[in-house]
C-alpha cells in the first residue's frame, strides 16, 4: 500500500502581493503534485489540511482544484482529506471540502470534529482517524474523542501544531496523540519539512507546497510518498520544482551588498522569476544608497528578472521588519494587501487589518480578531501608536 502525503496547498492564496501569477503558482505546484501522485501510482492521496487558502474560494479557485482532482479520480486514485483552519466556516456554513465530495473528487475524512473511518483501497483496507483544526485550548479535550481504527493498517491525519515542534500555540504532543497506536501520522498545519518518529511509528510534516511568506522560503517544497506494504513503514521524499522561489538578502547597507546578494542568486537560472526580500541592515542607511537599492530592484521587476520585491528595515525596540519600498508588476493595479501595508506599515498590523476586513461578515470571527487584539499587549501598543501617528 503505497500513500502520497501531501499538506497546506492553500489553492486561492496569492501571497505575497496578491498578483494573478502568485495566485496561479499554488495552482501549479498542486498539479505537480497530482502528476507524482499518478506517476507512482499510489494508492491514495491523503491532504492533511489547508487545501483552500479560503474558507469561502472563488469560482476560479473551485475550478482549478476540480480540475485537478478531477485527473486523480480519473487516474483511480482517492483524495481523503481532512480540515485545516481555512478550510472552515467561521459560521454555520457549508465547508468548501463537502463542495468537492458532492461532485466526487475528494473524500472528507473531518471537518469539525474527530472521525474514523475506515477506506477501501485497491490494496487493502486502511483504517483512518481523522483530526481537524481545532483551537489549541481544546485540543486535549477533543483529541479524547479520538478512537483507533480496528485494522491491519492505520494511519492518523491530522491538522495541528505538534509540541515538539517547540513553537507557541502548539495542540498536543505525539504521546497526547497516541502516536504510536498508528502506522503513521499525516500532519499538517505547519509550513516547514519536519519528521519525527514517536514508538516507531513515523510522524511528518511534508510543509506547504509554496512558501506564503519569507519565514518559510528558504526551504524546498515537498511531498512524502509513504509505503505501507511491509511491516516497517518507509517514508520518501519526493522534492517539487514548479514553486515559486524567494531571493532573500539580508543585512543590506548599500547596493554594491545588494547586487552581490542577487548576482550569487542566478535569477536567470530559476524556473520562474523570484520574489525578493530585502532586509536592511539598519535605519540608517544613506538616501543615496537608498535610491541605488530602489533603482535596481525597479529595473528586476521592469525587466521581468523578479516578479516583485519588498525592502524592510528593522524596527525600533527589536520589533518585527517594517515595510519600506515594494514593487508590483507595472501592469499591476494597487492591491488591497498593498494599500494595507503602505498605511500601517507593520506585517502584524496590516494581517490583522486584512484579516478583519476579509471576514468582516462574520460576526464571530470579527469577535475573535478583537480578541486577540486584546490579550497581545504588545499589538495593541502598536495600534495604539498607529491611531495617534493618522490623528496628527
Amino acid at each position: 500500500m503505497l500513500l502520497l502525503h501531501v499538506s497546506d496547498t492553500h489553492l486561492g492564496a496569492s501571497r505575497p502581493g496578491r498578483l494573478r501569477d502568485r495566485e496561479m503558482d499554488f495552482y501549479e505546484v498542486f498539479d505537480e503534485v497530482v502528476d507524482v501522485a499518478t506517476r507512482e501510482r499510489v494508492d491514495a492521496v491523503i491532504h492533511a489540511g489547508d487545501l483552500f487558502d479560503s474558507y469561502r474560494p472563488s469560482p476560479q479557485t473551485y475550478y482549478h482544484a476540480y480540475r485537478s482532482l478531477r485527473r486523480l479520480r480519473e487516474a483511480g486514485v482517492p483524495v481523503l482529506a481532512v480540515a485545516g483552519q481555512h478550510d472552515q466556516p467561521k459560521a454555520s456554513a457549508l465547508p468548501p471540502l463537502r463542495v468537492l465530495e458532492e461532485v466526487g473528487v475528494l473524500k472528507v475524512l473531518a471537518t469539525d470534529r474527530p472521525r474514523t473511518t475506515v477506506v477501501n483501497l485497491r490494496s487493502g483496507e486502511l483504517g483512518v482517524a481523522a483530526l481537524p483544526y481545532v483551537p489549541p485550548q481544546v485540543a486535549g479535550e477533543v483529541v479524547k474523542e479520538l478512537r483507533r481504527p480496528d485494522t491491519g493498517r492505520r494511519v492518523l491525519v491530522a491538522h495541528i501544531l505538534l509540541k515538539e515542534l517547540g513553537i507557541p500555540s502548539a495542540h498536543l504532543s505525539l504521546a497526547e496523540l497516541r502516536a504510536s497506536d498508528y502506522d503513521y501520522v499525516a500532519l499538517g498545519d505547519y509550513h516547514i519539512r519536519y519528521e519525527t518518529t514517536y514508538g516507531g511509528t513515523p510522524a511528518i510534516y511534508p510543509g506547504s507546497t509554496e512558501a506564503l511568506d519569507v519565514l518559510e522560503s528558504g526551504d524546498e517544497r515537498y511531498v512524502a510518498l509513504v509505503d505501507l506494504s511491509k511491516r516497517e513503514v518507509s517514508v520518501g521524499w519526493v522534492k517539487l520544482t514548479r514553486f515559486r522561489r524567494w531571493v532573500v538578502a539580508e543585512g543590506v547597507r548599500s547596493y554594491s551588498d545588494l547586487a552581490k546578494a542577487i548576482g550569487s542568486a542566478k535569477l536567470e537560472g530559476l524556473q520562474k522569476p523570484p520574489i525578493v526580500y530585502v532586509e536592511l541592515a539598519s535605519r540608517s542607511i544613506p538616501q543615496v544608497e537608498l535610491r541605488r537599492i530602489s533603482d535596481y530592484l525597479d529595473n528586476l521587476v521592469r525587466s521581468g528578472r523578479a516578479l516583485l520585491y519588498r525592502v524592510h528595515v528593522p524596527s525600533v525596540a527589536g520589533g518585527p521588519a517594517e515595510v519600506v519600498a515594494e514593487r508590483l508588476p507595472a501592469t499591476q493595479a494597487p492591491t488591497l494587501e498593498q494599500v494595507v501595508y503602505r498605511v500601517v506599515r507593520d506585517p502584524d498590523l496590516a494581517k490583522l487589518a486584512l484579516s478583519l476586513i476579509e471576514g468582516s461578515e462574520d460576526s464571530e470571527f470579527v469577535k475573535s480578531v478583537v480578541g486577540r487584539l486584546v490579550e497581545d499587549e504588545s499589538l495593541l501598543a502598536k495600534l495604539k501608536s498607529l491611531v495617534r501617528g493618522l490623528a496628527r
